[in-house]
């Protein structure tokens, strides 16, 4: 195959990170969705026919074009600057401007990011072995993965199996709390926990990748510090616009702290996750990578409930504001007094 059909562009990384590569055997029968480090393994061993599809016929599957990511862009900007010009000429704004436009900001960034990416594919491109009985090992491995995938069909089964090995191992006040408490949290947060531990797709679900999937391995990804700096500038931005209102106008004080306080967390928090993880992967000694790979877990543990709270609060907290807005929250914005000879 010639080279200049392997040379993907941003379109086909989406795509393959979307799970949007499909694995059928000789016989056209899924076996399952290809990450970027399989479908590679697999071409190298010369088992597959690498993909040749274009970057118009990604854009084909996509649900959204140019126009439509451009018009939200033009509104996600025009108000952007609706609020930067109330700012300006003194009128009020409200907490729930600023937290949509914390969003907004939030969201124009993703877009440009995210400008290449296909929009809601359904269909992932299939990928063919080439024969038959290079398809047994894959087969036999998929055949595992389905019947560990049926066991969740009894799962009120195994929780009770799970309830009583628990009771009889730890007693019945921890099984409780066990199985109330933490296999909800691990529910939960167990997608973002995959995304910070870069799990790969998993033997036991592999018809689809984890919802936080991402390829780069721990150390490479902090290694990358382009990649490393832009996630945590966003993340700082984002908690930083919150900040705007600490000076705001607020009916009770236990309101102005209880904004306070949780703009403060959503903005430090994330960043004191991200620090004995990127501790870990820069140092060198072994016990020091031990210290920090359980300050990582610890942190994270404690954080991220201590985050999602405050991201409630700043959620609710702003349509309990709207009770008693000041007199200039109400009034227009008068585009005359920038451009005086509209």
């Amino acid at each position: 195959m010639c080279e200049v059909a392997r040379e993907w562009t941003r379109a086909h990384a989406f795509l393959v990170l979307m799970g949007g590569f499909a694995l059928h055997d000789a016989d056209k029968s899924f076996l399952r969705v290809l990450d970027e480090k399989t479908l590679e393994e697999l071409d190298e061993a010369g088992e597959i026919e690498w993909p040749t599809i274009t970057v118009k016929e990604i854009q084909d599957r996509s649900k959204a074009d140019i126009f439509s990511k451009g018009i939200v862009l033009l509104q996600t900007t025009w108000f952007i600057i609706q609020c930067i010009s109330r700012f300006a000429t003194k009128l009020a704004v409200t907490e729930l401007e600023v937290v949509t436009l914390a969003f907004a900001v939030l969201n124009a960034i993703t877009y440009w990011l995210w400008w290449d990416k296909p929009s809601d594919v359904r269909c992932a491109v299939p990928v063919y072995l080439k024969s038959a009985e290079e398809s047994k090992g894959k087969l036999t491995k998929v055949s595992k993965a389905r019947r560990q995938r049926d066991r969740g069909i009894s799962l009120s089964i195994e929780g009770r199996d799970l309830f009583g090995h628990r009771r009889n191992k730890h007693g019945l006040i921890l099984a409780i709390l066990y199985i109330c408490l933490w296999v909800p949290i691990k529910v939960v947060f167990g997608p973002l926990w995959n995304m910070m531990a870069q799990e790969e797709i998993p033997d036991d679900d592999t018809a689809r990748v984890p919802t936080f999937y991402s390829p780069l391995e721990k150390k490479e990804f902090f290694g990358n510090r382009p990649s490393f700096w832009t996630m945590s500038g966003v993340i700082v931005l984002f908690g930083a616009i919150h900040i705007i209102p600490w000076s705001f106008t607020f009916l009770t004080i236990a309101e102005k702290w209880l904004w306070r306080v949780s703009a403060l967390l959503i903005t430090g928090g994330p960043l004191l996750m991200l620090f004995p993880t990127i501790m870990f992967n820069w140092v060198s000694n072994r016990t020091l990578e031990r210290i920090f790979n359980i300050l990582s877990d610890f942190t994270f543990v404690i954080l991220v409930p201590v985050y999602t709270i405050s991201r409630v609060v700043l959620l609710i907290l702003p349509l309990i504001l709207l009770r008693s807005l000041p007199p200039t929250a109400l009034r227009e914005l008068k585009w005359s007094e920038f451009f005086p000879h509209i």
